[in-house]
């Protein structure tokens, strides 16, 4: 069996290897020349994966090692026969801790208590649901809104237009362009008139939900915006960073934990498809060395950001504006390679 993977995926070897031949390469540049001979592919959300990558080629299985699965083009996948799996919940801990992190550090920067804002939470999956549990241990008031669960008769969801009137706004819905409930450039410019004006919105699902356009023009007339993900990335507006008030590379679930946990869960639907006995399914290490925090210490806030710091995130992300505009691109993905993988806290 040969199996094709992105070279950024944890444990490749130590899972898919036991079963066949596994080739490595950079996801953005694998083509359907690669995949001639392939029976499996293992990627992320920087490989579109549809008929143009996969016609003619005897690929059964896409697995993706990502929470989201907008670069897959699930109704081809299924029309051709070829089972495809991702890793919903993978990263959710991490995530939120993120997005955590990016809130106590605007906060700081804008003079905000943190403990004072009403947070508007939009959409409470795997990521919102953990994030609006944190919260409420710390004592903030929190407002959760999202559509397909209401309709689905979860309770205590309010609607749209309560969450514009929150101190804080963030969002973390898949990104979808068809159904009821489309999250394909949701935030524009309408909703943003909508956020009071002192709001702050955070982003930490998929840069296209906000309309950057949009998104440029409210923060040229006052607007604040802490953003882990970026409209259109790689390709970042420089004015658009340069108005963010807290400003990470995409790296809000990179966390060894969550890696670790998204191949284990590629790795056991890899094994159903193809019928064979799926062996231990590769671990991250011990998390000893993970600080226990106190959520309700006096110096919380310190603490986690030393544990988690979005500071140095940010200053790394600015230093693209130092660069040639031909350059961004790839400085922003080489961010995202080389980043230094954390561990979830224990909280």
């Amino acid at each position: 069996m040969k199996i094709v993977a992105d070279e950024r995926i944890a444990a490749l070897d130590e899972a898919f290897a036991r079963h066949g031949e596994v080739v490595c390469m950079p996801g953005r540049a694998i083509t359907r020349d690669d995949l001639a001979d392939a029976d499996a592919l293992i990627t992320r959300t920087v490989t579109p994966v549809n008929e143009s990558l996969l016609k003619g080629t005897p690929v059964r299985f896409v697995g993706t090692a990502t929470i989201g699965s907008d670069h897959l083009d699930i109704a081809y996948l299924e029309a051709q026969g070829i089972h495809w799996a991702s890793a919903p919940g993978c990263n959710a801990v991490t995530t939120a801790q993120h997005t955590l992190a990016m809130y106590f550090l605007a906060c700081q920067r804008l003079g905000k208590d943190p403990y004072a804002q009403r947070f508007g939470i939009v959409g409470v999956g795997n990521v919102g649901s953990r994030l609006q549990g944190l919260l409420q241990r710390l004592g903030i008031e929190t407002l959760a809104c999202d559509p397909p669960l209401a309709e689905q008769g979860q309770a205590g969801l309010v609607e749209m237009s309560a969450i514009y009137d929150c101190d804080v706004v963030s969002l973390h819905v898949p990104l979808t362009r068809e159904g009821r409930w489309p999250t394909w450039r949701m935030v524009n410019a309408s909703a943003l008139d909508a956020l009071g004006a002192d709001a702050l919105l955070i982003n930490a699902c998929r840069g296209d939900v906000i309309d950057g356009t949009a998104l440029l023009d409210w923060q040229n007339r006052g607007g604040k915006a802490a953003l882990d993900v970026w409209p259109g990335e790689p390709e970042i507006d420089p004015p658009t960073l340069e108005n963010t008030v807290v400003a990470t590379p995409h790296i809000a679930g990179y966390s060894l934990d969550g890696k670790f946990r998204a191949s284990a869960m590629v790795y056991q639907e890899f094994c159903r498809c193809f019928g064979v006995e799926p062996r231990p399914a590769p671990r991250a290490p011990a998390n000893g060395d993970a600080p226990e925090l106190d959520i309700n210490a006096e110096h919380f806030i310190e603490s986690f950001l030393h544990a988690l710091p979005v500071e140095r995130d940010d200053a790394a992300m600015r230093n693209l504006l130092a660069l040639p505009a031909s350059e961004r691109s790839a400085g922003f993905e080489a961010l995202r390679a080389n980043y230094p993988l954390r561990r979830d806290l224990n909280l």
